[in-house]
């Protein structure tokens, strides 16, 4: 009998403890958790998987064909990335879940957030959105019913980037609504699930959880575990104000430099993990740090952000140039302020 990890999804196997889905041959009928995923639970251990982001969108490309519900998990930090996706490979019905609502201020309203969420995306097989924060476990029964509202057969599926907290938006759902003594492996590593997990919530709903998208341009792909854990919010984030001069810049750590060239901005916001450090420096300080890495330059157009893909956003007011110090592959991009 074929059996499949719990975890991560990969079938079971006792033969090649290199290749995914390798469980000691005395735990095989004993357990349904390989070592990957058990390792990974019980001692925060990562072993890289050896998929590329040619098995997962063949995934999303069978997804398609079904015709099934999906439920597109995006984070509130990767919006503009994921996005693109959607109908790039997928010709279902979607609805689109926006994960990690607790991160961000509770003086922000989840009307705004939907109001800037649906300007960015005018895809037409979004059929509706929902906003949840799996740690406060708000928003689910919104989400249970929409499933339920939309769903054309019993199979629903998720599907989203890496880390966009599909393993524990589904894990919510099983505990919310199901009788199953089942958890699916999480962690702020990318790649955790490895195949499809189909989990039956009950007799006319069964959840297929999907492998996420490698983002390539996402700075959790280049950071160690170390860095990666201050990187990743763990509470609501504390906005920081500036008003900086030009001339002057905003360092957050080693990661990115901020320099203010010219103009009339009144203000710099970031919005970052309350883990990392942010100092504001002369233009000319700390030069050497940042001499390998990525210059973008932008024009501000009053009540901007500067996206920098997977660590967080910076609000600018007024209007003026700057220049930004990235590491080099990871996407960079301006839009209008979601706050």
């Amino acid at each position: 009998m074929i059996k499949k990890c719990i975890g991560c999804g990969s079938i079971l196997q006792t033969e090649d403890m290199t290749k995914e889905g390798y469980i000691d041959k005395e735990n095989y009928e004993k357990y349904n958790l390989c070592r990957r995923c058990f390792r990974l639970k019980h001692y925060g251990e990562f072993v890289s998987n050896t998929k590329n982001n040619d098995d997962f969108i063949n995934i999303l490309k069978s997804v398609s064909k079904t015709k099934s519900l999906v439920l597109y998990v995006v984070d509130l930090f990767t919006l503009n990335n994921n996005l693109d996706n959607i109908n790039k490979y997928l010709n279902n019905n979607v609805i689109l879940v926006i994960t990690k609502r607790d991160i961000i201020p509770k003086s922000v309203k989840n009307d705004k957030l939907l109001e800037f969420i649906k300007n960015i995306n005018t895809k037409n097989n979004i059929v509706d959105y929902c906003i949840v924060s799996s740690k406060n476990n708000d928003g689910f029964d919104d989400l249970y019913n929409k499933i339920n509202k939309y769903k054309i057969d019993k199979n629903v599926y998720l599907v989203g980037n890496t880390n966009a907290g599909k393993s524990t938006l589904l894990n919510k759902l099983i505990k919310n609504y199901s009788s199953k003594d089942i958890e699916i492996t999480t962690s702020i590593l990318p790649s955790t699930t490895l195949n499809q997990i189909i989990v039956p919530l009950n007799d006319n709903l069964t959840l297929i959880d999907t492998p996420g998208i490698i983002d390539d341009e996402n700075i959790i792909n280049i950071v160690d575990y170390k860095l990666l854990k201050r990187i990743i919010p763990k509470v609501e984030i504390k906005p920081k104000t500036y008003q900086l001069k030009i001339k002057k810049s905003i360092e957050v750590e080693n990661i990115i430099r901020v320099d203010y060239i010219s103009g009339n901005i009144k203000s710099f916001t970031t919005y970052l993990s309350n883990d990392l450090r942010v100092m504001q420096i002369n233009i000319d300080t700390h030069k050497d740090i940042f001499s390998n890495h990525e210059k973008y330059t932008f024009e501000i157009n009053d009540r901007e952000d500067i996206v920098v893909n997977g660590l967080g956003y910076i609000k600018i007011v007024g209007n003026g140039i700057i220049d930004i110090f990235a590491p080099k592959g990871v996407n960079v991009i301006k839009r209008k302020s979601m706050i």
